[in-house]
């Protein structure tokens, strides 16, 4: 369980929600819908774990940044690793729903022809570059808090629950536009896709190429269909696969 104190005595559980609940409903001032205490606690975290890890950040600054007591956040998540998968989980789903609506809408489309693969390789990276725009900063947090991670438990589990079943539905349809590929050969280029699409975040490119990030990676529509153009021409290269 969490244990961070803050050096007074605790409110319990319950009532720290009511509070919490009391004081968003008492100030709505400038916006119509103010984000609830467990909101507001993945908004901050998404930030902190960003730019100091998950390691690196206590429950104390989150719970400052948020602006709640420090308790609730032991509340709604009982590890801080469940906070992180929080703070993954929820921009995950608003990009994969998006993914869902605009690979529906195509294969409407197409019906009964297989989609072309161009049209595929852009639904599956449009919608991160759509939302981007809206989020620029909040997009970038979640590119490089995951990026922190890579390669440990965390990281593996948050691509199995967020991105596998994700890919599974993009193969069948790619497969069915390059029949005779490999189905391995497309899932690695699908996978190589997901990659791309996060690496032009000036997180990465101001590290790499700090003289040419900003006119080759910030111009979001360039960089997309560089990847369209890249991706699509390297799925159909296996389509005359042997394998």
């Amino acid at each position: 369980m969490i244990d961070e104190s803050i050096g007074h005595p605790p409110l319990g559980p319950l009532k720290l929600v009511e509070a919490e609940d009391a004081v968003a409903r008492s100030s709505k001032a400038s916006t119509n819908k103010k984000q609830s205490a467990r909101d507001r606690i993945i908004t901050a975290a998404e930030e902190l774990f960003a730019t100091k890890g998950l390691h690196g950040t206590s429950l104390r600054e989150i719970a400052r940044t948020a602006a709640i007591n420090v308790n609730l956040i032991s509340y709604y998540f009982a590890e801080k690793e469940d906070l992180y998968d929080a703070v993954v989980d929820a921009r995950a789903a608003l990009l994969n729903d998006a993914r869902a609506i605009s690979l529906d809408a195509l294969e409407h489309r197409y019906s009964p022809e297989p989609v072309p693969v161009p049209e595929i390789i852009r639904s599956l990276i449009h919608p991160f570059f759509a939302l981007r725009g809206e989020d620029r900063a909040g997009w970038d947090y979640w590119v490089h808090l995951l990026d922190r991670e890579t390669g440990t438990d965390l990281f593996t589990n948050a691509m199995a629950r967020n991105l596998s079943v994700v890919l599974r539905r993009y193969l069948y349809c790619l497969h069915r536009s390059v029949p005779n590929a490999d189905r391995v050969d497309l899932l690695f280029v699908l996978e190589l896709t997901t990659r791309a699409m996060v690496m032009g975040s000036e997180w990465d490119m101001q590290a790499i190429v700090p003289d040419h990030a900003t006119e080759m990676f910030l111009d979001d529509k360039a960089v997309e269909e560089r990847i369209v153009r890249s991706m699509s021409a390297a799925a159909l290269s296996f389509n005359n696969s042997t394998a």
